[in-house]
């Protein structure tokens, strides 16, 4: 269960990645490279800049929430994290 503790968040997907497959793991790591690397090239690009730390913080939050958000009621699909439990 996620909670407004980003500590605990973490410790919680530190949890759901361990038990997943290695294949899975893989890619799991291959995109939060990813993520990382285009978050370090703008802090790079734009040392200093608090309108784009304010819009990659909202980025990350917005992507967060979109993640976790259950499915309405009445859809068949979950939530991409519920997937993983």
């Amino acid at each position: 269960m996620f909670t407004d503790s980003i500590d605990e968040n973490i410790e919680t997907l530190r949890t759901l990645l361990a038990g997943i497959p290695p294949e899975s793991r893989r890619r799991a790591k291959k995109a939060a490279v990813t993520i990382e690397n285009v978050f370090t090239g703008l802090q790079k690009d734009h040392p200093k800049d608090a309108a784009v730390a304010l819009g990659a913080a909202f980025a990350v939050f917005l992507l967060a929430e979109r993640l976790c958000d259950a499915p309405k009621q009445g859809d068949s699909d979950k939530g991409l994290i519920q997937l993983l439990s």
